[in-house]
């Protein structure tokens, strides 16, 4: 039976609360083991002894915990507290080496995770709340590493399915660490996937049925495979998982993992206690080489462990590779616009406005030297343009586009945040590249001078080439579609208008070039009718 809690206690109104802190001290949840009750545990700074109550006065009121249902007695409240705060490094330490005992991950997964755990401990400091991705096919031990993370994060809550419901009460009322196991197989994914992404971002509430919910909250997903989700997934430190052959790894239920476990839990939650107020993130060479949301996980894991600059630098090493392996190319027609722009900005550095035509005929040639099949039209390109903030005019009769100084490092940013894969051709020559103040900035050309060469002073000497009749075939075939192309003029563009993935029919080419051609004589009627008029009223 449901019990409602009293609206007063010891003669003031009550308020529920799962957390509070003052400027030195500061009321968490603790569970009582024997009888699953939850109570607070008060801090009141170092060298003084935690103090367990049933409820606590605070301006005016009394505090109460939340009430017990089915969804609080799932989650793992702390039921001990050490006495003395240990470092950040001899946390991360005994982390690593638990799950080096139960789990087959390699040291950067590994040091990933341990800085995952210690930044669940301090959630409530963190600009952005961290997600870990663990992609596995099944059988690959997906379950077992969200056991083991289960028994280190604080608030841990592990289910396999969850309602709109649940997770709205469960992270409103305790923001927990929610392990949500084979997602993929559920029902109603979207409705998930939204879920998840809301629950990022601090300070940012669910509105249901005149009611107000937090989401935000860590949160670790196992999934066969990534979802085709490129916000969720931006968002997600990604641990690959594989089936292990190892037979001497520990369950995460086995007594030795259990004990490591129950002595790493008090020790993390006095490190919450004691530093929550105090932390920092040390100042780290080369963070801003990291994109906007990897940044924004960097100093969410960082502020966890700030006080141990040498684990820091190592975050910043291991996201910078997460940053490179799970980073998605662009699309093979965006990729080919993109790179025809850089192209043609290097090719005539001199020139502040672009034929659209020639960007197409560009483009084209580049798809060409890619090997594929598919052909842009001068609109899908400005289309493309148009979605990456590079607008179009009509002049005359020619559709431009203008590429201002701040428009050139645009497209030096998109070509280096998204590692556009376009052939080398589109790449400048060292004297552009020297030429070029947006490329000197990116790259170091200077620099890249002297990595490039060996100690002789000469070039690395070409790799022999390896030729395989099928490719050599293919490769004639390309180098006849590439000269087609070239020996084109920019008008054959504009008499065609074939989609980007799939034909658009002769209708629909012919209905838009009668349309456009209606519209160029009736503009010039129209130029020729002011003219006259101007020139009858002259007379």
């Amino acid at each position: 039976m449901k019990t409602v809690p009293p609206s007063v206690v010891n003669g003031k109104p009550v308020h529920v609360t799962d957390f509070v802190e003052g400027k030195d001290w500061c009321v968490d949840l603790g569970r009582v083991p024997e009888t699953r009750e939850l109570l607070f545990l008060v801090y009141q700074g170092e060298g003084t002894q935690i103090e367990c109550r049933r409820t606590v006065p605070w301006q005016g009121k009394e505090l109460i915990p939340p009430e017990q249902d089915q969804v609080l007695e799932h989650v793992r409240f702390p039921f001990s507290y050490s006495m003395h705060v240990a470092p950040v490094s001899d946390l991360l330490q005994r982390i690593d080496s638990l799950f080096m005992r139960c789990l087959d991950l390699e040291d950067e997964y590994r040091f990933l995770l341990a800085s995952f755990v210690m930044s669940t401990w301090v959630i409530d400091r963190l600009p952005v709340a961290p997600y870990v991705a663990l992609v596995g096919p099944p059988g690959s031990g997906t379950t077992t590493v969200l056991k083991v993370l289960h028994l280190l994060c604080r608030r841990g809550l592990l289910t396999s399915d969850i309602s709109s419901a649940a997770f709205y009460r469960a992270s409103d009322r305790v923001t927990p660490t929610l392990f949500i196991d084979e997602t993929a197989t559920a029902g109603q994914q979207r409705t998930l996937f939204h879920l998840l992404r809301s629950g990022t971002t601090r300070d940012v509430f669910a509105l249901r049925e005149n009611r107000s919910y937090r989401t935000f909250g860590a949160k670790v997903v196992a999934w066969p495979e990534l979802p085709d989700d490129d916000a969720l997934n931006s968002r997600c430190i990604i641990i690959p998982i594989q089936e292990t052959l190892r037979t001497d790894l520990l369950r995460p239920d086995s007594t030795e993992i259990i004990k490591d476990a129950e002595w790493l839990a008090p020790r993390l939650f006095r490190y919450r206690l004691a530093k929550r107020q105090m932390l920092s993130i040390p100042s780290i060479p080369g963070v801003n080489r990291l994109r906007p949301r990897m940044h924004d996980l960097y100093e969410s894991l960082a502020l966890a462990i700030g006080e141990d600059p040498i684990a820091c630098a190592r975050l910043l090493e291991c996201l910078e590779h997460q940053q490179n392996v799970n980073r998605d190319p662009l699309p093979p027609n965006q990729s080919a616009v993109i790179g025809a722009l850089h192209k043609q900005i290097h090719a005539h550095m001199e020139q502040t406005t672009y034929l659209n035509l020639d960007l197409t005929k560009e483009a084209n040639l580049i798809l060409a030297e890619s090997g594929e099949r598919f052909r842009l039209t001068w609109k899908a390109v400005g289309t493309v343009l148009k979605n990456y903030g590079f607008f179009k005019k009509r002049t005359k009769r020619k559709w431009v586009i203008s590429l201002d100084r701040a428009a050139r490092k645009r497209v030096h940013e998109l070509m280096s945040r998204y590692g556009v894969d376009v052939p080398s051709s589109c790449f400048p020559s060292r004297e552009l590249e020297e030429a070029c103040e947006f490329c000197k900035a990116q790259h170091g050309v200077h620099s890249e001078d002297s990595e490039s060469n060996d100690s002789t002073g000469y070039p690395p000497a070409a790799k022999e080439a390896v030729v395989n009749p099928l490719e050599e075939l293919r490769s004639g075939e390309k180098e006849e579609e590439i000269e087609d192309i070239k020996c084109r003029t920019a008008e054959d563009f504009e008499d065609e208008d074939v989609g980007i993935i799939e034909d658009i029919e002769e209708e629909d080419i012919d209905r838009f070039d009668n349309e456009e051609e209606e519209e160029d004589i009736d503009r010039f009627d129209n130029e020729e009718e002011e003219k006259d008029i101007d020139r009858f009223d002259e007379d």
